[in-house]
Order: C-alpha cells, then structure tokens, then sequence
C-alpha cells in the first residue's frame, strides 16, 4: 500500500516557532512511514530547516506572508499543493486564503490545529471567533477548543519526553527563577520584572533567568534596569538546550495574559520544577494549584511575589511540588499519546471514507 502524503503547514522556521515545530518533528519521527509520508511547508525561512534537513525529513519554504499582497508567495504555495498528491493538509497557521487554496487546488482533508485564543500582540482573547472550513478540528487544549465553539473538535494535549530532563538540579548561587518564552505582550513579562523586584528587596542572591526573544527585550531590558534589578535579570536569548538550562533553576513562572497550553510550563514541570503561572487559559488544565505549583490572577506581580516568597522560604514544599510535576508529565502527558491521537485522527478520516463507500 501506497503511503498517504501529508502536508504539515507551519507559519515560521524562525526560533519563534519552535514549540509548534518539536511537536510536529515528533510526530514525524514517530509515524510508520508505510502509513503516512510527512512533508512539511514553512511559510516563512528560518534556521529550523537546517535541523529538518539534518534528521532526513523533507521540508520547503515557499516564503509567504499567507495574505493576498503577496501574489508570487501565493503562487508559491498553491504550486506545492499541485505537485504532490497530498491526502491530508495539516495547516497550524493561516486563514481563509491558506485554507481555500488547499480546498481548490486538492482533494485532501483539511486538518487545522490551534495552538492559542489571544492575541500575541495585546495578550486579549477575542469574544468570538470563526474558522475556516476543515474537516477537523485539532485544539491543544479543552478551552481553546471550548473558545471556537466546534463540537467535532478533539483536543490532544502536547506531549513530552520526560526522559530528556534530567532529574538532578544543578548547584548554583543564590535563588534562581527561570522562564522560557517569546518576549511578546501576551506573555506578560513586565509584571514578572516587578515581582522580582519586590523579591530582590528581601532576597538579595534572587536572580531572574529569562529564555527567549522578541520584539521587546529591550524595552524589558529597560524596565529592568528601571526597576533596579541590574545583576538580577539575565536575558539569555533563544536556546536550544532549555533540559540543561532548567537544572539550574528553582522555580518556574509563566506570568502569560492567556495561554494556549503552556509548552515550556510542561517542560519545567518535566524538570522536577515547581510552577507559578497564571490562571489563565490551558495553563488551568495543566498546573495543579497547590500541587504541582500555584495559580496566580493574570497581571498580578503581588500574587506572583508571593507565591514565589513561599517556594523561596521552603526548599521542602519547593521539592514536593517539583517531584508532584515530573510525575504528573510522565503520567498525563507523554509524547507517544499525543503522536498516537493525532494518527488516529488521520486513520478516521480514511475511515469515514471506507464507510462512506460501502
């Protein structure tokens, strides 16, 4: 039998979009190749190809905008869609122009996953939302599947290899709180900025390790020095060895305004590391309050201060929480249940069809 081709379709091959790359790179290396042949079509050209090209995955950059002033980026696309015979498009970016070229251009299912409600520019979650007609709906979390209020919707968790973090921490000085994440508005980076402010003024060793880029590190590289935290805030840009980096951390925060899921909170958590984030979109459905770390209102560096003053003040609450996280992502979240969901999903669009036929 013919293996089926599918087209997974992602926005960017920058280090902006490596949470939703690893998880299709999961997917790819996990798939039975007699089953389903997985290309993968970047909107737009980033150093994330080279690693496709390294692990033998077929890969194009059609460097598009995916709206309609850019016609040649346009041509780009729908010419991929004409070249092979794709039996499922994957998009996880894109609206109605992506989707109806796949719809015109092909026969293939549409499959559209979601990876977040807001904004990423002002971290708000619209009141309502459509979507372009698909044939599935794959959300990555039940309140953003809840969000786009499609009943067929199936949400399928990310997953993660536990055995990647290793379970010993990393001596160091001092306290060190960590996050990984875009330096983007919805992640609400300045009110983690004021609450190690607060903190620094009781806990002088407390320094603030933040993982990622975008389009305001420096002006929260301003605010920090503005909140005088020099010496407390270490900006380490995007990296690509976040398992080590989080062994030398203590505590976890992800002040998001809304998240999606939370990636990297999943990470921590696989990282034996407590988690302060916000009660905020999927991160409710992922962090257990007061288990597995704590729950704080959006945009509140008071409660963020002091939840973190707590973990500081008790290494043994600080370890309970960690080793309560690291079980709870070997349990409810590996990477072999996610990879197996989302293959299912592809086996029952075939499925229909067969029964479609008899």
């Amino acid at each position: 039998m013919t293996p089926r081709r599918v087209l997974q379709i992602l926005g960017t091959a920058e280090p902006a979009g490596t949470a939703i790359f690893r998880m299709v790179e999961s997917l790819v290396t996990a798939v039975d190749p007699s089953k389903y042949e997985i290309e993968i079509c970047f909107l737009r050209s980033g150093e994330l190809v080279q690693s496709l090209g390294q692990l033998g995955i077929r890969s194009t950059c059609v460097n598009w905008d995916g709206s309609p002033r850019d016609p040649w980026g346009a041509a780009r696309y729908a010419a991929l869609l004409r070249s092979g015979r794709f039996s499922i498009l994957h998009q996880h970016t894109g609206g109605r122009l992506l989707t109806g070229l796949g719809r015109w251009l092909t026969p293939a299912y549409l499959v559209r996953s979601l990876h977040a409600r807001a904004s990423e520019q002002t971290g708000i979650v619209s009141r309502s939302a459509t979507l372009p007609e698909r044939d599935v709906l794959i959300a990555n979390s039940q309140i953003v599947a809840d969000h786009f209020k499609d009943s067929r919707a199936v949400v399928i968790y990310p997953g993660i290899d536990v055995s990647l973090f290793p379970e010993a921490r990393r001596a160091h000085q001092g306290m060190v709180v960590g996050t990984a994440c875009r330096l983007e508005p919805v992640k609400g980076l300045s009110y983690l900025l004021q609450a190690v402010a607060a903190l620094a003024r009781e806990f002088r060793d407390i320094r603030l390790e933040i993982a990622g880029e975008g389009s305001l590190r420096a002006s929260l590289e301003q605010e920090s020095r503005q909140l005088g935290l020099s010496g407390h805030v270490i900006f380490l840009g995007w990296r690509d060895d976040l398992p080590s980096i989080m062994a030398g951390w203590d505590i976890f925060m992800m002040p998001s305004l809304d998240e999606g899921f939370g990636l990297a909170a999943l990470e921590a958590m696989a990282a034996g590391l407590p988690v302060i984030a916000s009660e905020a979109g999927g991160l409710c459905e992922l962090v257990l309050d007061g288990e597995t770390g704590w729950l704080v209102p959006p945009a509140n560096p008071g409660g963020l201060a002091l939840r973190a003053r707590a973990l500081i003040l008790d290494r043994q609450m600080r370890e309970a929480m960690g080793i309560a996280g690291r079980q709870r992502a070997l349990r409810q979240f590996p990477l072999s249940r996610m990879t197996e969901q989302t293959i299912a999903v592809y086996d029952g669009l075939f499925a229909r069809e067969r029964e479609a036929g008899h």
